[in-house]
């Protein structure tokens, strides 16, 4: 049970200045924080010797602490050019350093945060005061860049295509970088307004300084740009961006030796393309043909035991460069914090190529995709003049077929029909963003060949929402903000009762006169909504919201919901420490109350919370949370059945971490639960970060849990005995949990655009069930254990069904649910960058499985078994070629 993560949304740029500001705020900016633009007379070459004759100009050399001592002068002296011609925007830097010798760099990976000296050069080309691209060098010229929305909020999913030099001497380092127009976003006039943010870190003293004034505890980033004047009468070509790529793999599946459709190898080769086009210089079209929406980096391994799906996050390139645009409820005030609440989404991008979700029925050999082919894509984006953000997605996946080989007699059964994705969004801010209403359709529409299908999946789904967001003044230290929204999806009977029965609706759950199935139903409608207020600024901050969801709410074809039934309400408040003291350099501590209620008017869940977090002055820091919730009811527990009580419990985490600059570095985190009915959990969670000279990081992250649940769910069994609970036994057990995990990442980066990365991660997962057990009546926590009343789960031999009984001599439970799960993947890539946009990828990607000895934990035999199992291994090659201008 952790805090949502939305307390503090934050990324790299500006490092420093995103753990101090977190809000908006329309600020003026100082003169001394506006720039000009130089047109250009001849070409700049970028070589790091700043020779030409724009450096014969006045630099800007303005800049002002933020850390370590926040509003006072640079220590060290900073100069800087900008200058423009028809294609490109121009940086060239002077960064001045009494200690040369001690520079602080690192090379890495593009958007790896390198804990090394850099400069920060954003710009906010649409002149809104809330978003912008962003751009990040050190001094062995290893870059970072991405996007900004909602005056702070940064996303390093976009790549762009731009070129940078530096050049290290004996008074300090120079930067020359070149910006394409192609790669901005702007409204274009005869003169072009910008807003301009820079910013320098010189990691040995921990000093940050920008161009524009952050006092602590003062919200606004982007609003605080000065203004970059000067770029007149420009004639950017026009955007148009062709990247054709061509991948192969060889797949050496020992697991499929037997397979008639493998015979233990697999080999493919494909060719597709992308294409972004521009219209004008503020929308741009980006389209797929064929693509390969492979990811380089495998998904961690997950033991789930409950109702729900795992959540994974998108690593596709198309997907996420530029996803910002699509995100929905979330504009305006910064602070949403989450509690307990299952936030719905509209739009979940892994939907689109997934696993095929037809069954089939067969006792022979099938060959089934692991993924559905994506035919094509294309989305739109961009902001058109009068603030108005837009952006469209549509997505059109193949129809999918397994084949089967029974008794060598073979046949093709369609696993997944034709699908189409659709989406629009559209968002207005007005009075430079005090204000926003925006708004979102989605529709999935699905053709069918197989009517067999229609009871797996829905015909259609629609979703529609509008989000908006208000400031109260023009210091805007309060604001109101939220989202509602509405869902129906279509289908087949037995696909709209299999959805009311399914995790996130129960309607079947007996004892309550809300909600029942209703088996005539070809559509089913819901709604949602939520509600936000916010105190941004000063050192109290407080945030309170109401979100609710209704029991018909499904957004589970093109998003993700987990559960649906859900009054949600919290009240936050907290205390900053901005200013170093004796002790502490910075500080915080928050406590919390929250609630949730089903339409009953039943309380299912209800917490109180108390968190904090303390940096020294050595940069060593620690943090806590913890929580405590009284006896409640649960009404998903039974997954189906009568509500039942939630035992009272308390956690606690507690973590600590070193000072990241240096070589070693180490963080850790101890989390330890328990519950009045025995339950209990601890989990220790160290991880150590090591760099070796300035090329190379190691990283490496065992886990370690023990837990037992008292109440873990097996099976329901329908028996008119058990009229205590409606004619259903619900079997739980006693769960014995150990897990060890361990995680190592290792990259190696030979120059900034040739770099090595390797992810290997082993889980081992051992579960043993014993004193099975069933609730003996709805909201309460007694049990019948079978163990004392001499009751026996049984398997009915003819049908597999399980059924319980009192036999006259003592038996075993014909049930064996234990578990071994033993798994080792990994990855290795190889990235070559040979031009700007042009990248190769060799990529190596294994998975090792293993469940020997349920229920038994060996580590070292574990571990030997595991050796000896043959792994799946794929080698692929991915070539992308950028075709631009």
């Amino acid at each position: 049970m952790r805090v949502g993560d939305n307390l503090h949304k934050t990324s790299f740029f500006f490092v420093q200045v995103l753990l101090l500001l977190v809000g908006i705020n329309r600020i003026v900016p100082a003169a001394e924080s506006n720039l000009t633009a130089y047109r250009l007379n001849g070409s700049l070459k970028l070589d790091g010797i700043l020779s030409e004759s724009i450096y014969s100009n006045s630099p800007f050399n303005h800049f002002i602490q933020v850390d370590p001592d926040n509003g006072e002068p640079a220590t060290e002296r900073t100069e800087v050019w900008i200058g423009y011609d028809d294609a490109a925007i121009y940086a060239g830097w002077r960064l001045w350093d009494s200690r040369a010798d001690s520079i602080t760099t690192r090379m890495s990976r593009r958007d790896a945060y390198n804990n090394s000296d850099e400069i920060q050069f954003a710009i906010d080309s649409y002149n809104d005061n809330r978003s912008g691209f962003y751009f990040i060098v050190n001094p062995s010229g290893a870059i970072q860049d991405g996007t900004i929305a909602n005056d702070g909020w940064f996303d390093d999913t976009w790549d762009g295509i731009w070129e940078q030099v530096t050049r290290i001497d004996d008074t300090g380092w120079t930067v020359e970088m070149r910006i394409p127009f192609s790669q901005l976003r702007f409204n274009q006039q005869e003169e072009i307004l910008m807003g301009l943010g820079l910013g320098r870190v010189i990691k040995r003293k921990n000093e940050h300084v920008l161009s524009f004034s952050a006092p602590r505890g003062e919200p606004g980033i982007v609003s605080r740009f000065g203004e970059l004047k000067g770029i007149q009468n420009i004639r950017p070509p026009k955007r148009v961006e062709v990247i054709p790529y061509l991948t192969s793999n060889y797949a050496d599946l020992p697991s499929e030796d037997d397979n008639p459709f493998y015979n233990g190898h697999d080999s493919k080769l494909d060719i597709g393309t992308d294409i972004k086009l521009g219209i004008g210089n503020n929308l741009t079209i980006a389209a797929t043909i064929n693509p390969d929406f492979g990811q380089v980096e495998v998904d961690p391994s997950v033991i789930n035991l409950s109702a729900y799906e795992t959540y994974y996050d998108e690593k596709r390139p198309f997907f996420v460069e530029g996803s910002s645009i699509f995100s929905f409820g979330s504009g305006g005030p910064t602070n949403r914090s989450n509690f307990n609440y299952a936030q719905p989404q509209y739009f979940y991008s892994r939907r689109i190529g997934r696993t095929p979700q037809g069954d089939v029925d067969s006792d022979g050999w099938v060959d089934k995709s692991s993924v559905t082919r994506i035919l094509g894509a294309a989305k739109i984006s961009g902001k058109l003049p009068g603030d108005l953000s837009v952006g469209g997605l549509t997505a059109l996946t193949r129809r999918e077929y397994a084949q089967v080989d029974e008794d060598s007699i073979n046949r093709e059964v369609e696993i997944e029909p034709l699908t189409s994705y659709n989406l629009i969004r559209a968002q207005k801010e007005i009075q430079e963003g005090k204000h926003g209403l925006g708004g979102l359709v989605t529709y999935l529409d699905r053709q069918f060949d197989d009517h067999d299908l229609r009871y797996t999946l829905t015909d259609n789904a629609l979703g529609l929402g509008i989000d908006g967001w208000t400031f109260f003044n023009d210091e805007r230290n309060w604001a109101l903000a939220g989202w509602g929204g509405f869902t129906r999806v279509a289908g087949s009977k037995d696909r709209m009762l299999d959805i009311q029965e399914s995790y996130n609706h129960y309607f079947q759950k007996p004892g309550v006169d809300y909600v029942e199935v209703d088996s005539s139903l070809t559509t089913l409608e819901g709604w949602a909504g939520r509600l936000f207020l916010n105190k941004e600024k000063g050192r109290v901050r407080l945030n309170t919201s109401l979100g609710i969801t209704s029991p018909g709410f499904e957004s589970n074809d093109m998003g993700i919901n987990f559960r649906t039934d859900h009054i949600n309400k919290h009240f936050l408040v907290g205390y900053n420490w901005y200013e170093p003291g004796k002790i502490f350099r910075s500080a915080n501590i928050w406590t919390a109350v929250m609630s949730n209620h089903n339409f009953g008017g039943d309380k299912i869940n209800e917490m109180f919370f108390l968190f904090g977090h303390f940096q020294f002055l050595n940069y060593y820091g620690i943090h806590f949370i913890g929580g405590i919730g009284p006896r409640t009811l649960d009404d998903t527990k039974l997954r189906g059945g009568p509500l039942v009580s939630s035992p009272a419990g308390s956690w606690v985490e507690i973590g600590a971490y070193t000072d990241g600059r240096k070589d070693i570095s180490f963080d850790m985190e101890v989390e330890v639960s328990q519950g009045e009915n025995g339950y209990y959990s601890l989990n220790f969670d160290p991880s150590a970060e090591i760099k070796v000279g300035t090329r190379m990081n190691l990283r490496i992250n065992p886990e370690y849990s023990t837990s037992r649940s008292v109440a873990q769910y097996v099976m329901s069994i329908a028996d008119l005995a058990a009229d205590y609970m409606y004619g259903t036994r619900y079997i739980f057990a006693t769960l014995d949990r150990q897990t060890f995990e361990t995680s190592l990442r290792f990259d190696y980066t030979f120059t900034p655009t040739l770099t090595f990365q390797a992810y290997f991660q082993a889980l081992f997962a051992v579960g043993e069930y014993s004193d099975y057990k069933e609730f003996s009546k709805p909201r309460s926590l007694d049990y019948i254990h079978y163990d004392e009343e001499g009751l026996v789960i049984r398997e009915n031999e003819q049908d597999d069904e399980y059924y319980v009984e009192k036999p006259k001599q003592p038996m075993e439970h014909e049930l064996d649910i234990d578990f071994n799960s033993k798994s080792l993947v990994g990855s290795v890539v190889l990235r070559w960058e040979f031009k700007p946009g042009s990248i190769l990828y060799v990529v190596w990607t294994s998975n090792t499985f293993n469940d020997d000895h349920p229920g038994n934990f060996n580590f070292f035999r574990d571990v030997n078994n595991l050796r000896k199992t043959a792994s799946d291994n794929v080698l692929a090659l991915k070539l992308t070629w950028w075709l631009g201008r």
